[in-house]
């Protein structure tokens, strides 16, 4: 499943990134393997989407989103 799919308050644990030009700025971030996940808000046409993520709210696209390999709490 990928962090795109993740409904409003579900929690997650990011598995892996996909290999993209993004992925390092998505991993300086904190989105990084075994890091905590949760969907706070989405955009009401889908993007941007809020997280937050060990602890502090990060706002990505969703096209970013889909990079990220998660896996359901």
């Amino acid at each position: 499943m990928t962090l795109n799919e993740l409904k409003k308050g579900q929690k997650a644990t990011v598995v892996s990134l996909a290999p993209s030009e993004a992925s390092r700025k998505l991993m300086e971030m904190g989105c990084i393997p075994g890091a905590e996940i949760t969907l706070i808000r989405k955009a009401p046409f889908g993007d941007p989407l809020a997280f937050d993520v060990s602890g502090y709210n990060l706002a990505m696209r969703a096209s970013e989103a889909k990079l990220i390999e998660i896996e359901i709490e």
